[in-house]
């Protein structure tokens, strides 16, 4: 794609400094990308100068909808309010260092990816909606501290976070209801190729397409026929984590299957989180015949449902850790929650400019509303 990038700064001769810097670093890795101004009908990338005057108000006014905003920052700068407040996507370090720019880049690609791939099927959109157009669930902010990435589900509130990590692959994640609403869909999947990734959201969407509705209620039902369809895609080196569930409300019941690294946690009111139990390694290419699994569960109004990428939990010394720092945040509320986890990720980072290893994904569900069981 040809990459419409904007940058905004009082300074002129700083603006000519970025886009020289620029071209440079993406002209040699082969990306295909123009200078736009902000007022131009299509804007991908917005980079805005940290030294802006009103830069608060600016940011405000904003409109962030299918682009990413990224803060240009000095050397040795302390982390601006404005990051913490979720009101950018993420900080670059001026003088630019190509691996940051790329990284950026990359981020924006997988959002555009994900929308690409929605729209090849409306049906697939009312089960799976909003799937947080590639990270739409990765940006679609305001009004917040932590970027809220999902609409609104009635009694249901979701917040989330990601990081970009500089190996290949990735995480995906979505949460969506129903067009009629009677279920709630929860998607995590952390892909070892960009390929993978891709074809894990192209296969579940087909597969999605032709289930019945009780079969999509059957997350194991949903994972094996998606596994059945990456039997050709799979390389002898490929492999998936992927949880998968849904809750129906008509018995709050929540139904998933859970592969690999990632991670489901689970804390009931009152009580401190649980790790649910997961169903198997890592999907890949085996020879013998992957037979998928399920687990199901009740959920009640102030539970609390965690979901972590292998990124977050070996980030903070592996799964016996993050449960402890889950326990030890279970009455704060999800932005504090997620702001622990994003801090504890970045403090561990030679620089300011630097990313993770691998990406890193965070999504928080607390059940608001009570909502009767059907008997």
């Amino acid at each position: 794609m040809n990459l419409k990038i904007a940058f905004v700064t009082s300074d002129e001769t700083l603006e000519k400094l970025w886009k020289k810097e620029f071209e440079n670093i993406l002209t040699s890795q082969q990306i295909s990308f123009e200078f736009v101004s902000l007022q131009a009908p299509e804007v991908h990338l917005v980079f805005v100068d940290n030294e802006l005057s009103n830069l608060a108000v600016f940011l405000n006014e904003l409109d962030h909808s299918k682009k990413a905003v990224f803060l240009v920052v000095s050397e040795n700068i302390t982390f601006p309010k404005l990051y913490l407040d979720g009101t950018v996507d993420d900080l670059v370090v001026f003088p630019f260092r190509s691996l940051e720019v790329l990284s950026k880049v990359y981020r924006y690609q997988q959002i555009l990816l994900w929308a690409e791939v929605k729209t090849l099927n409306a049906s697939f959109s009312d089960l799976l909606k909003d799937l947080r157009k590639d990270l739409k669930l990765a940006e679609n902010l305001q009004k917040r501290k932590v970027p809220v990435r999902f609409p609104d589900v009635r009694g249901f509130k979701l917040m989330s976070r990601y990081l970009a990590g500089i190996k290949p692959g990735g995480d995906f994640f979505d949460v969506a209801e129903s067009k009629k609403g009677d279920q709630v869909s929860v998607l995590l999947s952390d892909s070892s190729t960009y390929g993978l990734s891709s074809a894990v959201l192209s296969a579940l969407m087909r597969v999605t397409i032709k289930l019945s509705l009780d079969e999509v209620r059957s997350p194991h039902l949903t994972v094996q026929k998606v596994y059945d369809e990456l039997l050709s895609t799979l390389g002898d080196g490929d492999y998936l984590s992927l949880f998968f569930g849904v809750i129906t409300r008509s018995d709050l019941k929540l139904r998933y299957s859970l592969f690999g690294k990632c991670y489901a946690f689970y804390a009931p009111v009152g009580e401190g989180f649980i790790t649910l139990e997961k169903h198997g390694g890592e999907i890949r290419k085996l020879t013998e015949i992957f037979k998928a699994s399920e687990t199901e569960l009740f959920v009640n109004q102030d539970d609390r449902i965690v979901l972590l990428s292998d990124g977050f939990v070996d980030g903070v010394g592996g799964e016996q850790s993050a449960l402890k720092m889950l326990n030890r945040l279970r009455e704060k509320d999800q932005k504090e929650l997620l702001n622990e986890f994003i801090f504890h990720i970045k403090s561990k980072l030679p620089s300011q400019d630097d990313v993770p290893e691998q990406d890193c994904s965070v999504l928080v569900i607390d059940i608001e509303q009570h909502l009767l069981r059907v008997a």
